[in-house]
């Protein structure tokens, strides 16, 4: 028998790597402070101490809850760069961007909206997209992120605020 059907290669990605979400502890240090200030003024205002003790336990599931909640969530971002596409995934939520029309990625403390925010510090990479669509990330190793985009498309603009 005489098969004269070509297989093509396999198809090898250019680019693939994928980085994990930086997490900063301050996300987590604020919701406990505040838990224990509110616990210290529940104590205080009980009538009794078994019922400040009582009210103490059963305010900590709640937080306990919250910040577990938090830390799973923010614990499994991801910005996955396949060839020319920038894949950003939540357990929530995921978004693909052609890194083509990525026009400048700008580094820097920001004040975001919800919808737009897929970082989980303080300083965050703004990245600006197609006209005037832009989010926000923050991966672990910045500089690494920023090269392999560039690489990709060497037109994007990267800067950075005075002393980030």
């Amino acid at each position: 028998m005489d098969n004269n059907s070509i297989v093509p290669p396999p198809y090898i990605h250019k680019y693939h790597v994928v980085f994990r979400c930086k997490v900063d502890n301050r996300l987590y240090k604020w919701p406990i402070i505040m838990w224990c200030i509110f616990d210290v003024i529940i104590f205080i205002a009980a009538p009794t101490i078994l019922w400040g003790l009582f009210a103490v336990l059963w305010s900590g599931a709640p937080l306990l809850a919250v910040v577990l909640l938090a830390r799973y969530i923010w614990g499994n971002v991801t910005y996955a760069i396949d060839d020319d596409v920038l894949r950003i995934s939540t357990p929530l939520k995921s978004l693909a961007i052609n890194i083509d029309n990525i026009k400048k990625i700008r580094r820097g403390k920001f004040w975001v909206e919800s919808g737009r925010n897929y970082s989980a510090t303080y300083i965050k990479l703004r990245i600006i997209y197609d006209r005037n669509s832009y989010i926000y990330v923050s991966p672990e190793d910045e500089e690494l992120f920023v090269d392999t985009l560039q690489a990709i498309n060497p037109n994007i603009e990267y800067s950075s605020e005075r002393g980030l």
